[in-house]
């Protein structure tokens, strides 16, 4: 008979753990060199996690790589006894170095971004006139997300959300009440992305950021960035829906007023900083460019002579 009871016990005390909603933990990582907000997304229950958009420490004028900042993040992973399981990109960053496959070869995590990934390759390979010898976005990257995929960090589900407009290849990652909405929106004082790098599209921008704010009042969005202003010093990495609808990009304009105003704004932005050294690198989920017979790594930059 104790045989009986013990094991009628475990059964019900698995069975009501299995019906307990999944806790999740989200640790924000700011990047200051490239006002970027990185993430790990865990189930500590199960000591899994994924990571989003992990950036790599990238000097272009000295050309020097460095891994402080990923390796700050797998520290913290480490010290709470998670497995990182995933890497999570939310677009092809045309302004941080991505450290992608220095996160796959510590943890062999696989790494992840939105199919939209294959219409960037192919915009911006001829640009670069890039050959055989940089890897395909299929050979570089684990998994092509389609939308409204959903995938598993621990018992975690996580929906993926296209949001093109900045990019093709832009994604959101819905857990839950959280969002991780990469550079679609900024934080409300500060706008809203850019939609003028090759295949962008203010209007697709618009709907993308239509969708995000009809999701409830209090989902919480997490930024891809933040750049503070004059009146707030201090980065932020998170705001809800609610606090999202006042934007002061997105204020009293319907979708035609928005797309003339990004388009003028546009217009008179400079490129970023690491956009060639970021594209070339990031198409290839982090890695990167093989050494060449003399044992150093080379990047390309396009040149254009103007009259």
């Amino acid at each position: 008979m104790g045989r009986i009871v013990i094991a009628n016990c475990s059964i019900l005390i698995t069975f009501l753990l299995s019906s307990l909603p999944v806790q999740k933990q989200i640790l924000p990582f700011y990047h200051a060199s490239t006002n970027s907000w990185s993430y790990i997304l865990a189930d500590p229950a199960r000591k899994v996690c994924a990571i989003i958009d992990p950036v790599l420490d990238f000097e272009p004028g000295a050309g020097t790589v460095q891994h402080d900042f990923i390796t700050l993040m797998l520290n913290a992973a480490a010290e709470a006894d998670l497995q990182v399981a995933w890497v999570l990109e939310t677009h092809i960053h045309a302004d941080h170095v991505s450290a992608a496959d220095f996160v796959r070869q510590q943890t062999g995590a696989q790494i992840g971004i939105g199919r939209g990934v294959e219409q960037v390759s192919a915009l911006f390979k001829p640009i670069f006139n890039l050959g055989d010898q940089h890897p395909s976005v299929r050979v570089a990257f684990d998994r092509l997300f389609e939308p409204g995929e959903t995938l598993f960090v621990g018992e975690l589900a996580v929906t993926v959300l296209a949001t093109p407009g900045h990019t093709p290849a832009c994604v959101a990652y819905q857990v839950e009440d959280a969002v991780f909405v990469g550079d679609t929106l900024f934080m409300p004082d500060y706008g809203t992305a850019r939609a003028d790098f090759p295949g962008g599209d203010a209007q697709r921008l618009f709907e993308s950021i239509t969708q995000l704010l009809s999701l409830p009042d209090t989902t919480v969005l997490y930024l891809c960035h933040d750049y503070p202003t004059a009146h707030r010093t201090a980065p932020c990495h998170e705001v809800t829906v609610a606090e999202q609808r006042s934007n002061r990009q997105l204020l009293d304009r319907d979708a035609a007023a928005f797309v003339a105003f990004r388009q003028h704004r546009d217009a008179q932005l400079s490129a970023p900083r690491l956009l060639y050294p970021a594209i070339q690198i990031n198409l290839a989920a982090g890695r990167l460019p093989n050494p060449e017979d003399n044992g150093q790594r080379y990047l390309k930059l396009p040149i254009r002579e103007t009259v």
